[in-house]
């Protein structure tokens, strides 16, 4: 989907670029507002085929947007590619405006007045709404009455709640953003960290906690195709998947989530890691399941991965920091060559467990974690399911040292 998110970035060295958000949908760059938004509408002047087709009744949206006299108001909908032209309006000298049109099925929509303001709605052809706006950027605010609402007043309450913490997380970046990187500084810079992380975690309860709760809904669809969630646990991908397929079964939408669902829940965080049974540099054949009762990282690497190899010192420590609380590493080998990766787990003293099937990038394990480039991790808990991927170096320590303070 093509849903734009924003990231906020943080003071170098202390905070970093982990909030999402669902609360701009652009292509457009700031500055000279309504001009440079008008020509990018423009550009989306005619219509495509999909789900704009001609029926009996449509729907009907009739808003305000405060202070916005001749102002021009857009409704596209969200799609695969990028946004498609629905209809647009302008309003009139109290701001008021009306757009009508048809639909072949329940569509994610935006409703947008310039660069940076736009909320979000659910249409189909039952509904007949009013929209009352105000306020720009992350200030939007907006009432929503009408019939057939209820999935727009489901999305309103998910992405009031977001903007809610990112104006908070935007808050704490100002303020590291002000400071002088000073070693005076650093335990300021820390708190402000811990704090950002705490919001981090709270934001992503609240919105699960709250996605979890619609039933049947495109909703939770929504928070999947957005990645509004840096992680994407394995029990919320199902439920957006079940969710959207006692909504709209046999929509478009159902399509796209179906393929993701199908293709993406057995590398889910919270599912088992699929079983790999391959040889060991001495012969003997050892299985990723024989590991249960400790925590595994799976790391895929290869003798000629320049990358990998300077990893290698770092897995070394990590590894005996680690090993005698019930830490394990599955060292899976993309080589080809049985010598060349012989020899790499000689000269860098890697003792863990190590597999190959020496079939390079054509290696089976490979292609069922659909690993594209290398070093590539995940890590496993105690009953084999995966809790992380891609960490490594300080990301991977902190995590274990998490893990095992519990």
């Amino acid at each position: 989907m093509a849903f734009n998110k924003i990231k906020i970035g943080l003071w170098t060295a202390v905070l970093i670029l982990l909030a999402p958000s669902v609360v701009s949908c652009n292509n457009a760059k700031a500055g000279n507002g309504s001009s440079r938004f008008e020509n990018w509408i423009n550009d989306l002047l005619t219509r495509q085929e999909g789900s704009l087709e001609k029926v009996k009744d449509g729907f009907t949206i009739q808003g305000n947007i405060k202070d916005k006299p001749n102002n021009l108001v857009v409704l596209l909908e969200v799609t695969a590619t990028g946004q498609q032209l629905i209809d647009s309006a302008r309003t009139d000298a109290k701001g008021n405006f009306i757009i009508s049109g048809n639909v072949t099925e329940s569509v994610i929509c935006q409703l947008q007045w310039d660069e940076n303001s736009l909320v979000y709605l659910i249409l189909d052809n039952k509904t007949q709404a009013k929209v009352e706006c105000s306020g720009t950027g992350l200030d939007v605010s907006y009432a929503l009455s009408g019939k057939g609402i209820e999935s727009s007043s489901e999305l309103k309450q998910l992405v009031d709640l977001n903007v809610s913490y990112i104006i908070k997380l935007q808050n704490i970046e100002n303020r590291a953003r002000g400071m002088a990187n000073t070693p005076e500084n650093y335990a300021i810079g820390q708190q402000l960290q811990n704090e950002y992380y705490q919001l981090l975690g709270e934001r992503k309860r609240n919105i699960t906690t709250l996605v979890l709760g619609m039933k049947k809904s495109p909703v939770p669809y929504f928070v999947i195709a957005t990645q509004m969630l840096e992680d994407i646990e394995f029990p919320m991908l199902e439920h957006a998947y079940q969710s959207l397929k006692a909504y709209a079964p046999g929509g478009k939408y159902m399509a796209e989530m179906t393929s993701k669902y199908e293709k993406e829940k057995v590398l889910a965080i919270g599912a088992v890691a699929p079983d790999i049974k391959l040889k060991q540099p001495d012969g003997t054949e050892i299985a990723l399941s024989s590991l249960r009762g400790k925590v595994v990282l799976i790391d895929f690497w290869a003798s000629w991965c320049g990358p990998c190899r300077r990893e290698n010192p770092f897995n070394v420590k990590m590894y005996n920091d680690f090993k005698d609380k019930g830490f394990e590493i599955f060292g899976v080998s993309l080589d080809s060559d049985a010598g060349r990766w012989k020899s790499a787990i000689a000269n860098d003293s890697l003792v863990w467990k190590h597999v190959s099937d020496l079939g390079g990038w054509q290696s089976a394990p490979a292609k069922m974690y659909q690993v594209s480039s290398i070093p590539a991790t995940y890590l496993l808990d105690r009953d084999g399911k995966i809790i992380a991927k891609g960490l490594r170096g300080e990301n991977l320590s902190a995590k274990l040292q998490e893990i095992f303070a519990n």
